[in-house]
């Protein structure tokens, strides 16, 4: 079967990812922000006996080859093979999006339009001759929204025509002005061209194009060849961009638009950006939006709780009756309780992406970073450093990829170095778990807290790093505002989807083995907690934690190696060693009645849900629960509460997940990752002394 590479190129915010998910059925990476798509993403799709390998590349606005995300882009589309182009363009600003498109053209390469956001140009009125410009531009032109029903069988059979069309030429588009001139260069290469070389027609046509506009190539070459272009009356200075954007302009005779989309636009942008009330806006905004998460997902949290430990470990122990005590043990304690303790927070990571998806898909994240903007370049920083630092929140590891949207090198790295301290989803569960077992009726705040201290830590380090040469940079950046729009609720639903896939899937495998590794060493040699190696080992390191708090409990130091795993297994870890081990034999199993129960607290569950939405203060982060229970007992003291938030701010500022490393060494080097894990060394255990030392003294 053969296969054809296919490309999907446009400005950022244009839709190329979502129309990629709609005809391959892939789930990609989308924001409504540049700076999201970094690299080249992938789908394949089996379609009429032909495989088309669709790739996703970086926003771009030009083919201009630099050592940005742009650069993917032109770079990939030079030098690699791409059997089509997909032009995506956003059909509400024609007039930005057909530069591309005509940079595109001259490639030669054969290649379909997508006419994106069709539904908004109708709901707002824009008039266009879509037949007219498909004609002018010579290249099939499909107007139709990634959602369309339509749209995915009328775009795939186009992409199938083009490829099987080996004689695609697209003429050079020759303004009247200069029309004259090209001709006489055009009859000068035909007749001044070397006898032993052979060029067809179209060939002729295309470097008598590059020849009017004086590109250094065509330059060369004719010079080689001894053309005498002294004969012609060139101008001076010959500018293809103006040529492009008279092009456009001409293009854009073709389109009615009486400013109705942009009006809505600024009108929202004066409220929501205003000097003063936006930022407060933005922070009441970002506040309700959380507590909304975490009010909505606390029931889910619990009925999980439920299903994990009073079913599946019930029911678990009884299929597992017969095999030794140790194997059982394991895979009770180890396995189940263990990523059952991670996987109880499902319902709060699917909360938490619906939120942020809503945000992407709106317009307004990238109105975040710009009221931002003023305030990051206090701490040298800008408004794109804030939007790599943003992705942090939902994961580390494509925050610090997104940090090669920035044109600066020095900009790039110390971004980089700053995104480990943003909280991560994966830092969240411990963050909730603690928080509702130590601060209860004020868990939201809390966590609110935490979010904040690594935002304001990583902006004092940037502070502290721009003095130094290889980090200092103060270079202005314009940024793009994308339109507002009514999100597409399909697909924030499945960016929520698969970033939930993503959580399970880490749960299962990564948390899985640090899980069974930690258990190990947890129950060997002598089968009890308190001799096993790993209470030996934490027991022998308490003094050294002591003066942080929560350095009295050797569980919690235990727990921090396994973080570097995944800042999950803290949860899971907790929920082994922690969770009082009920005699799972002596409980009675009868399905009929445990199938009324499920379903009962199913019901609750909706209740408490649909409540949820009323509105009314309820700063509860999780409700009661076994696990909870057990970690409200670690202290008991007068300090419990201070213990826990040194406990909580030393996790979030601890050295990350081992992928996270693993990017900042591939992409800026082993010295870079080397100063992430010395800074995450001493900073973590600074602010966590200084907290409980400062916090002791008004207790």
């Amino acid at each position: 079967m053969k296969e054809y590479q296919i490309a999907f190129v446009g400005n950022p915010n244009v839709g190329k990812s979502a129309w990629i998910n709609a005809l391959a059925d892939a789930h990609l990476k989308v924001g409504n922000w540049p700076g999201v798509t970094v690299a080249k993403k992938e789908a394949r799709l089996n379609w009429q006996g032909t495989t088309l390998h669709f790739i996703d590349l970086p926003g771009t606005y030009s083919l201009i080859e630099q050592a940005n995300e742009e650069g993917i882009t032109a770079h990939f589309l030079h030098h690699e093979s791409v059997d089509l182009i997909v032009n995506v363009v956003d059909a509400t600003n024609l007039s930005r999006n057909l530069y591309l498109t005509l940079c595109l053209r001259q490639l030669q390469i054969p290649m379909i339009v997508i006419f994106n956001f069709m539904d908004e140009v109708k709901r707002y009125h824009i008039e266009m001759d879509i037949d007219a410009i498909q004609d002018q531009l010579g290249i099939p032109i499909y107007p139709y929204s990634a959602f369309d029903v339509d749209g995915k069988a009328a775009v795939l059979e186009g992409i199938l025509a083009q490829l099987k069309d080996h004689s695609v030429y697209y003429p050079p588009m020759i303004s009247e002005r200069d029309e004259v001139c090209y001709r006489r260069l055009l009859h000068l290469v035909n007749r001044q061209l070397p006898a032993y070389i052979t060029m067809s027609e179209e060939k002729q046509e295309l470097f008598a194009y590059d020849l009017l506009f004086q590109k250094p190539a065509a330059m060369r070459q004719s010079a080689a060849w001894h053309m005498d272009l002294s004969q012609l009356d060139l101008l001076e200075v010959q500018m293809e961009d103006v040529r492009l954007y008279e092009q456009i302009e001409d293009l854009m005779r073709h389109v009615h638009d009486d400013g109705l989309y942009l009006k809505r636009t600024r009108a929202l942008d004066q409220v929501l950006l205003h000097p003063q009330w936006g930022i407060v806006i933005m922070v009441l905004m970002l506040s309700l939006l959380m507590l909304v998460v975490f009010q909505c997902s606390a029931p889910f949290n619990d009925f999980i709780d439920f299903l994990i430990h009073d079913m599946v470990m019930k029911y678990a122990y009884a299929l597992l009756f017969f095999l030794p005590e140790a194997a059982r043990e394991l895979i009770l304690h180890g396995v189940i309780a263990g990523v059952g303790g991670v996987l109880v927070f499902i319902p709060l990571m699917a909360f938490l992406h619906l939120a942020l998806s809503f945000l992407e898909e709106s317009g307004y994240m990238a109105r975040i970073a710009y009221l931002l903007d003023d305030v990051m370049r206090l701490f040298h920083l800008n408004g794109k450093s804030f939007v790599a630092l943003l992705l942090g929140f939902g994961c580390n590891v494509p925050a610090i990829y997104a940090t090669r949207t920035l044109a600066n090198e020095k900009q790039r790295r110390l971004s980089a170095l700053l995104v480990p301290f943003m909280s991560c989803g994966a830092r969240l569960p411990v963050y909730m778990l603690f928080a509702a077992a130590f601060f209860k009726g004020k868990g939201a705040v809390m966590v609110l807290s935490i979010y904040g201290t690594g935002i304001l830590i990583a902006l004092l380090l940037a502070l502290i790093l721009s003095h130094f040469a290889s980090f200092a940079d103060d270079e202005v950046f314009l940024m793009e505002m994308p339109p507002y729009r009514k999100p597409s609720y399909r697909l924030i639903w499945q960016k929520a989807v698969q970033e939930v896939k993503n959580y399970v899937r880490k749960a299962v495998s990564v948390v899985m083995w640090a899980m069974i590794a930690l258990w190990v060493m947890s129950y060997l040699p002598s089968g009890h907690l308190q001799d096993s190696y790993l209470a030996q080992a934490a027991q022998a390191i308490r003094p050294l934690y002591e003066p942080l708090g929560f350095g009295t409990r050797w569980e919690c130091i235990a727990a921090l190696p396994g973080s570097i795993v995944a800042k999950e297994t803290v949860v899971g870890f907790m929920d082994q060693v922690l969770v009082q081990k009920e005699n799972e034999a002596m409980a009675d199993i009868d399905p009929y009645d445990d199938a009324k129960q499920i379903i009962y607290a199913f019901g609750s569950t909706l209740r408490e849900f649909s409540v949820s939405f009323i509105p009314h203060i309820q700063t509860t982060v999780v409700q009661d629960d076994h696990l909870t229970n057990a970690v409200s007992q670690l202290w008991e003291d007068d300090l419990a509460n201070v213990r826990a938030y040194a406990y909580m701010v030393y996790i979030l500022l601890s050295i990350p997940c081992i992928m996270t490393l693993q990017a900042l060494r591939k992409e800026y080097g082993w010295k870079l990752m080397g100063l992430s894990l010395s800074l995450m060394l001493m900073i973590p255990y600074g602010c966590a002394w200084l907290i409980f030392q400062l916090f002791s003294l008004f207790v």
